[in-house]
């Protein structure tokens, strides 16, 4: 938290604020250039990028800056209303400061340059513009130049997609080439978790910066805000001579910092500990047991994790078998900034989606129910849309989320594939499959307009074995009648994240044989977790892509041993 009061001193003003030990130290050194891996509940939004921004943009007043995220639906939604949240808590209002998706008030300056569009902008009244740009949509940041970039959450950043926004910091260096944040760049993030396929591309940043040239401008920064402290006691004092004398040593020391700080690199990675005053004890005690010891490590501690190819279950997954650019640009374009929690997901948005053709769901069911759907043209297999409960949530929650987001899709067919315990105790006991079929098709007693095709009946056990064997010919996409496997990873998170934690472990039984096997512990998790941390997805996943003509194909034959005999 921080908070300022301003002394006027004629042309100078004396800026005295109450702040954690990061953002002093971001206000300090001022970089040009700031990339700062920080700790869960280091405010890195709605703190040090609120307050650095304020700065930049009365640094560069006209100027147009951007800010970028991993999706549309993660910056309306989470990204920028904790960034207005920090404007605000420093006395910034909408309509008077600044103004969202829509042309500003007449008493706001313009930009150096006349804005193309209004929505998903933000203007400030000193003429400065904010442009929002998601890499899932890459085009939308293309055809204009601007002065400074952020970033939040620069893990979810796929360095690949980020570099094609980089040539547009650019332009009017005449007008704004004084500023040290010219051309600059603003990026925070938790610790990437190579668990989760993170980028760890800002952790190279390290090794940019001058570590010389960031100490000298803490040096002068220290010596010009001993210098603001004296000129507040003078200007209290009412010493007039003492405080002329001040001015000039501090305008001295201010062109010094500048220069210094011209083309900076900082670089800084620190936990969440930084804020242990304001979080106490209990909240690291809280996390550790809602994270676990390995997300605690990252999100927490700031500790970078690793794990090695041998031991991943899905051996040939890799990144090409996610696709960043899955939605239709236009889209997200009829909800604001302001929209925040209501902005809509939908499969309107999804541009390798058939209307008109069945989806393709795999189910595992249990007190985590998960969900993945999606289709094959015979070409690819898309993983489009996931889904998930967690109890006292059940199938009639899972059937709704389903619902909500495909309410639109024309061809209303659900081929559903899912483990053989989904209905084996149809007559007995719970069947899941056919109560998950009921809730789709039926809500409140009348038909929705579904059809749920139940494709695994009569289904014989997949062993995990088969799994990462056909999961291995799948993936390496070296067999003529397979389809290409891509996983949309925006709308797919938790599927990325359960494959690629998915662990391998071997078993020898007595007679000495060895085989290989599925690492299950993580289903152990705190219910909270097991979405992004344990193997149920990687399970839906299974019963999705594991179908007879498929397997077939890999040299099982007809004899597919992931069913009964004479099923399919």
């Amino acid at each position: 938290m921080s908070r300022r009061t301003l002394v006027d001193l004629d042309a100078e003003n004396v800026d005295v604020r109450f702040s954690n030990k990061i953002n002093m130290l971001v206000d300090f050194i001022a970089p040009t250039d700031l990339y700062l891996v920080a700790g869960r509940a280091t405010a890195k939004t709605s703190e040090i990028i609120a307050n650095r921004s304020m700065n930049i943009i009365y640094d560069m007043p006209g100027s147009y800056q951007m800010f970028v995220s991993d999706t549309y639906t993660n910056a309306l939604t989470n990204v920028l209303p904790a960034l207005i949240e920090g404007w605000e808590r420093r006395g910034w209002r909408r309509g008077i400061h600044y103004q969202t998706d829509e042309r500003p008030p007449a008493h706001f300056k313009l930009p150096y340059k006349p804005p193309l569009k209004y929505k998903h902008t933000i203007s400030i009244h000193n003429g400065t513009f904010f442009n929002l740009g998601s890499l899932d949509q890459p085009s939308g940041l293309a055809g204009s130049s601007y002065q400074h970039r952020y970033g939040d959450e620069a893990r979810l950043l796929k360095k690949s997609k980020l570099d094609k926004s980089t040539p547009a910091l650019r332009g009017e260096f005449v007008r704004f080439g004084h500023s040290v944040y010219y051309r600059g760049n603003t990026f925070t993030t938790d610790m990437p978790n190579i668990l989760l396929n993170d980028d760890e591309w800002i952790l190279t940043m390290e090794k940019e910066m001058d570590r010389e040239q960031v100490e000298l401008a803490l040096d002068a920064a220290i010596v010009l805000n001993e210098i603001k402290q004296e000129m507040l006691a003078n200007e209290q004092a009412g010493n007039v001579s003492e405080r002329a004398r001040l001015q000039k040593s501090y305008r001295h020391w201010y062109e010094l910092w500048t220069r210094i700080r011209k083309e900076s690199v900082f670089y800084y990675a620190i936990s969440s500990l930084a804020n242990l005053d304001i979080l106490t004890d209990g909240f690291f005690r809280s996390s550790l047991k809602a994270l676990g010891p390995e997300e605690f490590k990252s999100a927490i501690l700031s500790f970078k994790i690793q794990i090695s190819q041998g031991e991943k279950f899905y051996f040939n997954l890799e990144p090409k078998h996610y696709i960043d650019d899955g939605v239709i640009n236009s889209y997200y374009d009829k909800f604001s900034i302001m929209d925040g929690y209501s902005v809509e997901e939908s499969s309107l948005a999804l541009k390798y989606i058939d209307h008109n053709r069945p989806i393709e769901a795999g189910v595992d069911f249990g007190d985590m129910c998960s969900m993945v759907t999606g289709q094959d043209n015979g070409k690819y297999l898309y993983a489009l849309k996931e889904f998930f409960t967690l109890a006292p949530e059940n199938e009639e929650q899972l059937a709704e989320k389903f619902r909500n987001f495909y309410k639109n899709h024309k061809h209303r067919v659900v081929d559903l594939y899912y483990d053989r315990s989904g209905n084996q105790n149809s007559k007995t006991k719970r069947d899941w499959a056919s109560s998950l079929k009921n809730a789709i098709e039926y809500r409140y007693g009348s038909a929705t307009g579904w059809v749920v095709n139940l494709m695994s009946l009569n289904q014989g056990t997949i062993y995990q074995e088969q799994e990462y064997l056909f999961a291995g010919h799948l993936m390496a996409e070296k067999i003529e009648h397979l389809p290409k496997l891509r996983i949309d990873r925006y709308r797919c998170k938790h599927l990325k994240s359960s494959l690629e934690l998915t662990k391998t472990l071997v078993k020898t039984d007595k007679n000495g044989t060895r085989s290989i096997h599925k690492d299950k512990s993580s289903e152990k998790l705190p219910l909270a977790q097991r979405p992004l941390y344990s193997t149920n997805f990687s399970d839906a996943f299974k019963y999705w892509i594991y179908r007879k003509h498929w397997v077939d194909h890999t040299g099982s034959g007809s004899s597919f041993q992931g069913f009964d005999a004479g099923v399919l």
